[in-house]
C-alpha cells in the first residue's frame, strides 16, 4: 500500500528526473546550436574568399598589370623584446602577396635598388604617418601601394570558459595592426587591425608570473596563420584599386615612367593621362593627390625592368607627376 507520503516523495523523484532530462536536452541543443553558428561562420568566410578571388578576375581591364607594393617600416610597439615577431611578418607578408596574390608583386628591399632610402616611415608632427612624402616617394619607385604596420600588445589573458562550473584559462594575446597607402591619391585603403589567442598551461602562466617576463610557448603556426589572414586582407585591398602609372619625366614628345616590364607593360601598350597636381588638404597636416581631369593619351614604345618610354598620342595639358591607367 502507498501511503501519501510515498506519494509526494515519488512526485519529487519525478519531477527531479524530468529537470534533469531537460536541463541535458537544453545543454545538448546549445552544444549544437554552437556547433552549427561554427560550421555557418566558416561557410561564410569561405564563401566570402571564393567570391573575392572571382571578383578579383572579372574586376578590372589591367588584370595583365602587376601592381607594384612595398612593405617597410613594420615596428615592434609591444613591451615584448625577447624575440623580434615583426621579422616574420616583414618576410612572411611579402612571401604571402608574392606566392597568393595574383596582381601583386612586392619590391625587393634587399637588393639596394628599389627603396633604399626606405628606412624609417615619414612622420608628421602629429605623430601620424606622412601619408603624402610616402605616396610621393612610392611614385618615383613606380609602386602602386605601401603596406606598413605594428606588433601593438602580447600579453596576458584570463578568461572564465564553461558552462554551469567556470574554468579559469590562460591565454597569450598577439595584436597587429596593418596599414595600406595607396601612392595615386595617398589614401589609406586599409587599416586593420588583426588578434590571435594562443592557451598556456598553468604551470606556464606561474612561471610567466614569478619571472616577471613573457616566456612564449612556440607560435609558428599562430604567427602562420595571422600573416595568412593579414595576407588575404592585404591582397584583396589592393588589387581592388586600379592600376597606376606614373610620369617622372617629360622630354619633348617621350614621356618616362617609373613602372616598366615588372608591372607588365610592353611595347605598343596605350594608355589614358590624368592630372594630379591638385592636393586636398586634410586634417593635422595631411594631404592628398586629386585625381583630376584626362591629360591626354600616351603609347609604350620602349620599355625596362622599372622603366619606360612613351610617346604622346594627344596632349592636352600632359606633365611630370601626372598617372595613367
Amino acid at each position: 500500500m502507498i501511503t501519501p507520503g510515498l506519494k509526494s516523495i515519488f512526485k519529487w523523484m519525478f519531477f527531479l528526473l524530468w529537470l534533469l532530462c531537460f536541463t541535458g536536452i537544453h545543454f545538448i541543443c546549445i552544444s549544437c546550436s554552437a556547433g552549427y553558428r561554427e560550421t555557418m561562420d566558416k561557410t561564410e568566410k569561405t564563401v566570402a574568399k571564393t567570391t573575392k578571388k572571382f571578383a578579383r578576375k572579372i574586376r578590372f581591364s589591367d588584370d595583365d598589370l602587376q601592381r607594384m607594393v612595398a612593405v617597410i617600416g613594420f615596428e615592434n610597439k609591444s613591451l615584448y623584446r625577447s624575440q623580434d615577431f615583426t621579422l616574420l611578418f616583414r618576410k612572411g607578408i611579402p612571401e604571402y602577396l608574392n606566392n597568393e596574390c595574383d596582381d601583386v608583386t612586392v619590391a625587393n628591399l634587399d637588393n639596394g635598388e628599389d627603396v633604399k632610402s626606405f628606412k624609417e616611415l615619414p612622420m608628421l608632427p602629429s605623430g601620424q604617418v606622412d601619408n603624402f612624402a610616402l605616396a610621393a616617394f612610392g611614385r618615383q619607385l613606380g609602386l602602386n601601394a605601401i603596406v606598413t604596420g605594428s606588433l601593438d600588445d602580447i600579453g596576458l589573458l584570463n578568461e572564465l570558459r564553461g558552462m554551469v562550473w567556470k574554468d579559469t584559462h590562460h591565454l597569450i594575446q598577439i595584436l597587429v595592426s596593418v596599414e595600406v597607402y595607396d601612392t595615386e591619391t595617398g589614401a589609406k585603403i586599409l587599416d586593420e587591425s588583426f588578434s590571435r589567442k594562443v592557451e598556456i598551461e598553468e604551470l606556464d602562466y606561474e612561471l610567466i608570473q614569478s619571472e616577471g617576463k613573457m616566456i612564449l610557448p612556440d607560435m609558428n603556426e599562430t604567427l602562420s596563420d595571422l600573416i595568412k589572414e593579414m595576407g588575404e586582407s592585404i591582397c584583396w585591398a589592393i588589387e581592388d584599386q586600379p592600376w597606376n602609372g606614373f610620369i617622372i619625366a617629360v622630354d619633348g614628345d617621350n614621356i618616362i615612367l617609373s613602372a616598366g616590364s615588372r608591372s607588365g607593360l610592353e611595347p605598343g601598350d596605350e594608355f589614358e593621362v590624368f592630372d594630379t597636381s591638385r592636393i586636398l588638404q586634410g586634417c593635422n597636416g595631411q594631404r592628398f593627390f586629386y585625381h583630376g581631369q584626362k591629360t591626354g593619351e600616351v603609347k609604350i614604345v620602349e620599355v625596362k625592368p622599372d622603366k619606360a618610354t612613351a610617346i604622346i598620342v594627344s596632349d592636352e595639358g600632359i606633365k611630370t607627376g601626372n598617372s595613367l591607367r
